[in-house]
This record gives structure tokens, C-alpha cells and sequence, in this order.
């Protein structure tokens, strides 16, 4: 027997759904007809809030990105933080949020789900999250960088903590007991770095 959903609660319902099979690495599983039958929902039941299973993915997507800046950004506009401790601290936020929003994150970054230029609201909040990283990185670089260094450091810091973000959610980094204190110690190791190479 189907369930009887109050309206808005299944569309909430296939997103939390979608979201357990993502964290059980079974993404591969979320389509209409197995949603429908795992909710006890008619078939044609999901269509009524998403007209496709692309766009429920970009709708989780958008989620995760939209509580993604609202993480990253009180941190990126801290003004008692020098700009290294911004940047420092931008970082380890950004790793502890792909840490404990996971399944949001992989498919925040993950272009084989959905396309990302075909929701602008999905790709604005993207632009954000790497304007605010952008922003505080380039605080910390000479005033005569050009607006091509200044992309390109934050193209590698983004290209670090989602490297680093990336390894602990696959599990390859089992030996590490102290996540926390090995994110935080490794952003600083980068900040240093980059510190040096604008010297």
C-alpha cells in the first residue's frame, strides 16, 4: 500500500533518500522507479516535485552548496583574523564541512550526476564558495599580484583541501587517528607554502 505523503513531504522525502543511497555509495540506484518503490510511493509520484531524476540531484546539490556558504563565509569575513589566519582557518572549515556533509559534498563536485550549467542557481552558489576562497587567499598575496596569480593560488588551495577532503571521505587515510588535528596542521603546512612562494 502506498503512503500518504502531505504535500511537500515526499519531495523532502526523495531528498533524504537520495542522500542515504549517495552516502552508501549507491548513487547509482537513485532513480525515480527505485525511490518510488523504496518510499512505497506510485511511480509517477516523484514527477510531481522533480521533473527528473537529474534535477532532484541538482537540487541536493544546491542544498549542500547553499549550506556551504553559509559555513565558509562568517569565516571568510572575520576581521580580527590576520589574512593568513583567515585562510588558515577558511581551509579547515572547508574540510570539515566535506567531512560532515558528505554525501551533499560528493554531489556538489561530482559533474557525472548532473550538469551543473544547466541550473544557474547551483552554479552561482559554486562561484561563490570560490570567490570567498579566492577573496581571502588573494589577502594574503603582495598588492601588485595580478588577478591571474590571484586565481590561480586559489585555484591550488581549492585543489588541496578538496584533495585532502576527497581522501578521508574514500577512506584512504585510515592510519590517521587525529582528523582534526592533521586538517588543521596540514592547511597550516599550505599556508607557509604559499606564504613563501609570494615572498
Amino acid at each position: 500500500m502506498s503512503k500518504n505523503y502531505h504535500h511537500g513531504d515526499l519531495r523532502h522525502a526523495l531528498i533524504e533518500k537520495t542522500l542515504e543511497l549517495v552516502q552508501a555509495d549507491q548513487v547509482h540506484l537513485v532513480g525515480f522507479r527505485e525511490l518510488a518503490r523504496q518510499l512505497a510511493v506510485s511511480r509517477s509520484a516523484p514527477y510531481r516535485h522533480f521533473p527528473n531524476v537529474e534535477a532532484l540531484l541538482a537540487e541536493v546539490a544546491r542544498q549542500g552548496f547553499a549550506a556551504f556558504v553559509d559555513v565558509l563565509e562568517p569565516v571568510a569575513t572575520v576581521k580580527e583574523y590576520a589574512p593568513e589566519e583567515r585562510f588558515l582557518e577558511l581551509g579547515v572549515t572547508y574540510v570539515q564541512f566535506a567531512l560532515e556533509h558528505s554525501a551533499h559534498y560528493r554531489l556538489m563536485f561530482d559533474c557525472a550526476y548532473f550538469k551543473q550549467e544547466d541550473f544557474p542557481e547551483v552554479q552561482g552558489l559554486a562561484a561563490r564558495a570560490f570567490e570567498l576562497l579566492k577573496r581571502t587567499s588573494s589577502a594574503c598575496m603582495d598588492k601588485s599580484a595580478s588577478d591571474r596569480d590571484k586565481v590561480e593560488l586559489a585555484t591550488v588551495a581549492w585543489a588541496f583541501v578538496h584533495g585532502l577532503s576527497k581522501l578521508f571521505i574514500d577512506g584512504q587515510l585510515p592510519k590517521i587517528k587525529n582528523q582534526k588535528r592533521f586538517i588543521r596542521s596540514s592547511c597550516q603546512r599550505f599556508v607557509k607554502l604559499a606564504q613563501c612562494a609570494n615572498e
